[in-house]
């Protein structure tokens, strides 16, 4: 199964604790015209052989695999725009990397735009996951 998170949803923490996972990191990919389609393929071929495959929820990604009818379910952020800033805040400050730093900045652009793209997602009939952010959210009680 294809799980599309949402930035800190727990993806990687996810992996890091459940066999038979894979966190395939977007930011691994340059993000030139269609990456997505070689990032979707790879993350398929993992599906494919019984994984979990945790991947990106950017939008072309989703629309990727919407368009080629391949199952997925997302994973996003309860509608707690505050506290899901400050969660991404905090792991940034526990550690300050450029990819950490990036979730925020990206957060404070799209957070408005990409919950109501999750919203039209959902209305495709889509599986969809709300996961809080002042709690500590073991995305396995959703999935």
């Amino acid at each position: 199964m294809i799980y599309c998170g949402y930035q800190g949803c727990g993806k990687s923490t996810y992996c890091r604790t459940h066999n038979n996972t894979v966190d395939l990191d977007s930011s691994l990919f340059k993000k030139v015209d269609k990456w997505e389609e070689n990032y979707i393929n790879i993350a398929k071929s993992f599906s494919d052989e019984n994984k979990k495959v945790f991947i990106s929820a950017h939008k072309n990604v989703i629309e990727y695999l919407i368009n080629n009818k391949i199952e997925f379910e997302l994973i996003i952020p309860d509608m707690d725009k505050l506290a899901w800033r400050s969660r991404l805040e905090f792991r940034y400050f526990k550690n300050q990397t450029q990819g950490n730093l990036n979730a925020i900045l990206d957060f404070d652009k799209n957070f408005d735009i990409d919950m109501k793209y999750y919203d039209f997602v959902e209305s495709k009939g889509i599986k969809v996951h709300r996961v809080s952010a002042t709690i500590v959210t073991d995305i396995a009680e959703v999935i």
